[in-house]
């Protein structure tokens, strides 16, 4: 008989209000039309410049209200109609990544505004019932460890040329993680049990490939999304999806405008 596979559907990277715009077009059409069973955003959902430590005292990323904009926009733009197109009884996990970490950092200069700052509670997450993975932790799915990847930056942020094999070697075991929003896999193997082999995968990224910040400065980062499909004995085939122009592909379909 064959086996009842769970449909999986991750997003990394969001960067709100630096997301894509027609990638997430393409998440919303692809969701539509293959209902997943569980829905993972997998950290740095929002950018967050507005608190950050980096743009202390610069107020040209510091503007009035701006981070109930981020909040409040990313409702409108992705959490809403995303959560429409969810089935009932699809499964909603919210990987805090490092951006999100700024509230944090901002709260440690500013203790007085505790519960103030805290995109959690103003977006009502644990009522809308998502579940939220903190900083640093994993969300276990079958034999996957499904990750932000704060973990891989070096200093300065950097994360070397192979993030993927730097996962694969801290975590010991099958990941995909994000953060540098260049998907890339790596395998390893063990040398004395040669049928113990894991890999590891960075997911692209679902926001803007040039934001302003780098100066065109030139990247490998790619848009996309990944899909999961998940055996009952917690195997998985992992597919990641680029997506140009506001479309993709996947099994032979297009998705996308």
């Amino acid at each position: 008989m064959p086996d009842k596979i769970k449909r999986v559907i991750d997003v990394h990277d969001t960067h709100y209000p630096l997301w894509h715009k027609p990638t997430w077009g393409c998440i919303f059409d692809f969701v539509k039309q293959n209902p997943p069973d569980e829905f993972i955003l997998g950290g740095d959902q929002l950018h967050l410049d507005c608190i950050s430590h980096h743009t202390e005292g610069l107020p040209l990323y510091r503007t009035r209200r701006s981070y109930m904009s981020d909040i409040e926009g990313f409702d409108r733009d992705i959490l809403t109609p995303l959560e429409r197109l969810l089935p009932r009884h699809c499964k909603k996990v919210w990987i805090i990544g490092n951006h999100e970490r700024f509230e944090q950092d901002f709260l440690e200069r500013h203790p007085e505004l505790e519960d103030v700052c805290n995109h959690i509670r103003l977006l009502r997450l644990i009522e809308r019932g998502w579940e939220i993975i903190p900083l640093g932790h994993a969300y276990k799915l079958g034999k996957l460890n499904i990750v932000h990847g704060e973990i891989l930056s070096g200093i300065g942020n950097q994360c070397g040329v192979f993030p993927a094999k730097k996962a694969v070697e801290l975590y010991a075991g099958n990941v995909l993680a994000g953060h540098t929003h260049s998907p890339q896999t790596f395998t390893k193997v063990s040398p004395v049990q040669t049928t113990n082999k894991w890999q590891a995968y960075i997911a692209p990224t679902a926001g803007a490939v040039n934001p302003t910040y780098l100066r065109n400065r030139p990247t490998a980062w790619l848009n996309g999304f990944v899909t999961i499909d998940i055996f009952s004995n917690g195997q998985f085939n992992l597919f990641p999806i680029i997506v140009y122009d506001g479309r993709c592909s996947y099994g032979g379909k297009q998705y996308g405008r």
